[in-house]
């Protein structure tokens, strides 16, 4: 048995015991409870390394028990937004119940010392360490004293304020809490931000509650417009000019800094395409102060009114960024094609390159489809007609052609592709929404993602040839077997008849599910459930693959502007360029570990803005009928996304009219007691916008009727 199998099945033996502390169990027992072969021998060998480790006791021959010592564990908590949560325990997999009684004035985030009461529910008993001291929240003044409601959708508390404020009524602010002895949290305000519902305010409090930074010291700045005099002519010779090859880049329309260039040259008997990165590397030297703070962020953090850079602007918006028409430093994959379109060889190194033009995904896509040098100005980053050179026509749809084929073969070797259409908003010049965007991935965004993918999975190569040497991987785990089941649940209910328990078959069967449901009414929330279904993927020394690319081999190498692991990824490659030596191993797993937090929390900061625009943007709208598809149903009410703009509001249990409703959870559905009536995911409906309310970031529906 492989190492890690053999940790996973000593976790998987003792989360027996742990669930049922006061159980005695056998060797046979586990046997018959463990849902893969294994050898009686091991399970033996296993029980008897827990009882040495004194995690378990052997009460008679061959039986064991749950050490009573061990009967308080350790754990952290993930509250849920009802109150309740569950605790996490470092390599057990299955999380463990913590309802709302047995909280015991925990905060999200908090270590616990917590006892099993049932097989599957928790007591906590003692808070160990409290991971989160500052809240955002909303001022409000009972009988001369001032409390402070927070606005998190996890911590739901009212902080009594013990220090003088002029802070005024429905005023948001920071407090610092500082201990709970008493009925109310006792806490002081540190940061008054501004009055509630106004936009910039809002966003403010978003940054705040995730406690992203979002303005950098006078240093940093310094030091980063000090850093231009590294770009000099000494340096341009000592790497590969690629000045005078056809280069350009394609982003956004609002895109400020540009991570990645694609040149194409057409040769003979091949075609060389390079994927150029930004050598923020040569820039941002390890261990200065700049460099800490870059860590420390983590990542750049894409709100809907604006981004939250990892790097100062001079750095992202300018030294760094492939603008057109200026000489850049690059680390750079050029990939050399034959005429079939296959990969036949590559080079990787530092160059300098010379981008020849930046378009818009709209002026590509206009590029791909029409084969033409004349850009419309209605599409027209300058909203001027213009006319481009011929190489540029030519070079993208070379581009496209070959993408395309690589994207046919990543298809067939099985990587999930997924299509949600997401939503986007068009904000005035107060930045408040006045109109929704849908998003969707044209030609144009796929012909990027592939030579980002390709280079991505070149450099993992290089890494993974390199012995006893650990690197950054990006990773990307086996689905949880639980919600794959939950999933061919709940699909069987909208008629989709999927099954997810051959592990050979799950990428075929996931893209066949996501390519019937592609121009169904409920596309995206099949999305939505496949994506639930799936593991979180992190950074790791660890190589187990990327199971949605279906890659055995992944990193991340392409966007060093805005993520620190591809940093991370830079500074190995030109190690394993020159045989250099690596990265401690244990400090290279703890940073993969903090920049896979760090990742986590922007993308929660990123939708909370987007979760606010739309209550925002719905406001407006009050009384207004839109049509929606059922996308979730609990036992408080139903969860509908308007098929036209993709805000999501909600409908209480009570609000649905002519019958009295019940949640059958085993056939995931809202019942009718009188009427039968039904009410599934996927159900399209007529709904009127009955109320907002920005602090809770909530819209409330009433139910017209089934269409």
């Amino acid at each position: 048995m492989k190492r890690k199998q053999s940790e996973t099945t000593t976790n998987h033996i003792l989360s027996f015991f742990i669930f049922s502390p006061k159980k005695k169990f056998n060797y046979r027992q586990i046997l018959s409870k463990l849902p893969y072969e294994i050898s009686k021998n091991k399970i033996k060998e296993i029980l008897f390394l827990l009882e040495k480790e004194k995690k378990i006791q052997q009460l008679n021959p061959g039986s064991y028990r749950l050490l009573k010592k061990t009967n308080i564990l350790i754990g952290t908590v993930d509250k849920t937004n009802k109150g309740s949560g569950y605790i996490i325990q470092k390599n057990i997999e299955k999380d463990v119940y913590v309802s709302e009684k047995h909280m015991l004035n925990s905060f999200d985030g908090d270590i616990v010392e917590f006892e099993m009461i049932s097989v599957r529910e928790a007591k906590i008993i003692n808070i160990k360490e409290r991971r989160k001291s500052r809240f955002v929240g909303i001022i409000r003044k009972k009988e001369k004293k001032v409390f402070v409601y927070t606005t998190g959708k996890k911590d739901k508390v009212e902080f009594y304020i013990t220090n003088k404020t002029r802070a005024e009524e429905n005023e948001i602010v920071v407090v610092e809490f500082k201990k709970w002895e008493n009925e109310y949290p006792e806490a002081e305000i540190i940061k008054r931000i501004g009055k509630q519902g106004e936009v910039d305010n809002e966003i403010h409090a978003i940054l705040e509650e995730y406690s992203l930074p979002y303005k950098f010291s006078k240093e940093n700045i310094k030091e980063a417009e000090e850093l231009s005099r590294l770009q000099s002519k000494e340096e341009y010779k000592k790497r590969k000019d690629l000045r005078n090859i056809t280069t350009l880049t394609i982003d956004p329309e609002d895109a400020k800094d540009f991570d990645d260039a694609i040149s194409v040259e057409e040769k003979e008997k091949e075609t060389n395409i390079g994927i150029h990165i930004a050598d923020v590397s040569h820039f941002l030297k390890k261990g200065t102060d700049l460099d800490k703070e870059a860590y420390l962020r983590g990542t750049s953090v894409y709100l809907v009114d604006r981004v939250v850079p990892m790097l100062p602007e001079s750095l992202s918006n300018n030294l760094c960024s492939l603008r057109p028409n200026e000489e850049k430093l690059t680390f750079s994959i050029i990939f050399s094609f034959n005429k079939k379109g296959d990969v036949v060889k590559h080079w990787v190194g530092k160059t300098i390159i010379k981008s020849n033009h930046r378009f818009s995904y709209k002026e590509a896509q206009y590029v791909i489809k029409n084969n033409e040098r004349i850009i419309p100005k209605e599409i027209s980053l300058t909203n001027k007609e213009y006319k481009i050179d011929s190489k540029l026509t030519e070079g993208i749809v070379l581009l496209n052609k070959i993408s395309k084929k690589l994207r046919k073969e990543r298809i067939l070797k099985g990587s999930i592709l997924f299509n949600k259409k997401e939503v986007g908003f068009v904000l005035n010049k107060e930045k408040e929404p006045i109109n929704t965007k849908i998003k969707e991935a044209k030609e144009s965004n796929k012909l990027v993602e592939e030579y980002m993918l390709l280079a991505n999975k070149k450099v993992a190569e290089i890494f993974e040839k390199q012995k006893n040497k650990k690197n950054v991987y990006r990773i990307h785990d086996l689905p949880n077997e639980e919600k794959l089941i939950a999933l061919e649940r709940i699909i069987k209910k909208l008629g989709y008849n999927y099954m997810f328990d051959n592990k050979k078959n799950i990428h075929k069967n996931i893209n066949n599910l996501l390519e019937e449901t592609n121009d169904a009414p409920e596309k995206n929330l099949i999305n939505t459930l496949v994506i639930r279904s799936m593991s979180k993927a992190k950074y790791s020394t660890k190589n187990i693959g990327h199971f949605g690319l279906s890659f055995e081999k992944y990193t991340h190498f392409t966007s060093p502007i805005r993520r620190y692991p591809d940093i991370i990824v830079h500074r190995s490659l030109q190690k394993a360029l020159i045989n250099a030596s690596s990265h401690n191993e244990k400090t290279l797993e703890e940073q993969c570990f903090y920049l896979s937090e760090r990742e986590d929390l922007a993308t929660k900061a990123e939708r909370s803005s987007i979760k606010f625009m739309q209550v925002k943007f719905m406001s407006s709208k009050l009384n207004k009928r839109f049509v929606g598809t059922i996308s979730g149903i609990m036992e408080r009410g139903i969860f509908v996304e308007i098929k036209e703009n993709k805000c999501e509001g909600f409908i209480k249990t009570k609000d649905i009219p002519n019958d009295y409703f019940i949640f059958k959870e085993k056939d995931y559905l809202m019942f009718g007691r009188h009427t039968k009536e039904e009410y599934r995911l996927g159900d399209e409906v007529l709904v009127k916008v009955k109320g907002v309310d920005e602090q809770k970031k909530r819209i409330d529906f009433l139910l017209e009727e089934k269409l």
